[in-house]
This record gives structure tokens, sequence and C-alpha cells, in this order.
């Protein structure tokens, strides 16, 4: 019987490192997404505000101002 509950802690300690190390490994992922969005967020931001400018400094929309009634 003691050799047998040996052998399951072992199994169990096993499971327990992969685990771990399964939950490192997420983390680290986790880590990298969000720098990655935040990167991506920042693009967009820029994107959207060059685009807004491009749009005021253009023509077509330079000559649409709304006239007051």
């Amino acid at each position: 019987m003691k050799i047998m509950l040996e052998d399951v802690k072992e199994k169990f300690d096993t499971v327990i490192e992969a685990v771990h190390m399964v939950r490192e490994t997420l983390e680290r992922h986790k880590g990298e997404n969000q720098k990655d969005h935040q990167e991506l967020r920042n693009e967009i931001v820029l994107l959207r505000k060059d685009l807004n400018e491009h749009r005021d400094n253009t023509e077509v929309h330079a000559g649409r101002k709304r006239k007051k009634a």
C-alpha cells in the first residue's frame, strides 16, 4: 500500500509541475498579447487622427462647412 501511495504522490507532483509550467507559459503569452494589443490600439488612434486631419484638410470637406440657419 505504501508503494502505491508513493507512486500516486509522484504522479500528483508531476501533474502539479505541469500545471505550473502551463500557467507560466500562459502568463508570458498574456503579457505579450497585452503589449501587442496596446501597440495596435495606439496605431489605430494615430491612424484615426491622421485620417481626420487629412479629411479636414481636403478641398471637398473644407468647403462643406455648415451654414447657420
